[in-house]
């Protein structure tokens, strides 16, 4: 599932899948359309905003952006770094649901 106004990740899952070589020009026309405009969309909206799968998923989309020079060892580390940071704010939002606002038993 994506947040609104983004692209559904089963739509990129089968972008991926099928490969140019059977895509029609149309196809090929709107996933460069579609791309670029949830790309601009994931840098617009504020990570607090985002859906845990769509910040991940963005997270990604920036670590292969900036992976122009990096291993792809430290492009790993990005993605990891990404998804972790997103499953601790859902860990967190949690929390705060389950304990009335504080994240932190500890500070009741």
């Amino acid at each position: 599932m994506s947040d609104p106004g983004r692209k559904d990740f089963s739509q990129k899952i089968g972008e991926t899948v099928k490969p140019d070589s059977e895509k029609s020009t149309w196809e090929k026309g709107k996933e460069t359309v579609t791309d670029t405009t949830d790309k601009l969309a994931g840098k617009l909206q504020p990570e607090e905003n985002k859906g845990l799968g769509q910040g991940i998923n963005d997270s990604a989309e920036s670590g292969k952006d900036k992976a122009n020079g990096e291993s792809v060892a430290d492009q790993a580390k990005d993605y990891y770094e990404g998804a972790k940071q997103k499953l601790n704010d859902a860990v967190e939002y949690v929390s705060k649901s389950v304990h009335g606002g504080d994240a932190d038993p500890a500070n009741k």
